[in-house]
Parts: C-alpha cells; structure tokens; sequence
C-alpha cells in the first residue's frame, strides 16, 4: 500500500532523481492493495484486474490490460 511509494521515492532520491524527473511515471497492477501506488503515478494501468480494481479503473478511464484469461 503506501509504504511502496515511500519506498519508490527513497529509491529515486538515492538516485538523486525526483517524480519530476520523469515526464510519464507508468505503474501496473491488478490488485487494489496497489491502489496508493496507481494513483501517484501519472500513468496508471490496471493489469488483469481483479473486480474492485477494475471497477475504480472503468470509473477513471485508466488503462486496462488483459494480458492473459483467468479461471472464473
């Protein structure tokens, strides 16, 4: 959850790099638990979503990748 961008923007800063340094900062998920992590990206895609975060990706136009079929 939201111990991954503190962990990402320690990983940046050691780099000495900032989210500013980027001009497109992609995050793949398919779980809500990354939900923190998404919406700090500038591009996020929801990755074979389960059905809560597919959900909040319809809802906020995100990307939606289905990269491969899941038993139901």
């Amino acid at each position: 959850r939201e111990g991954k961008i503190a962990r990402v923007q320690q990983w940046l800063a050691d780099a000495g790099l900032t989210p500013a340094s980027f001009d497109r900062i992609t995050v793949y998920s398919d779980s809500t638990n990354d939900l923190p992590l998404l919406e700090w990206a500038t591009h996020p895609v929801a990755t074979n979503p389960g059905a809560g975060l597919l959900a909040v990706a319809q809802s906020r136009d995100w990307p939606i990748l289905r990269l491969f079929e899941t038993p139901q």
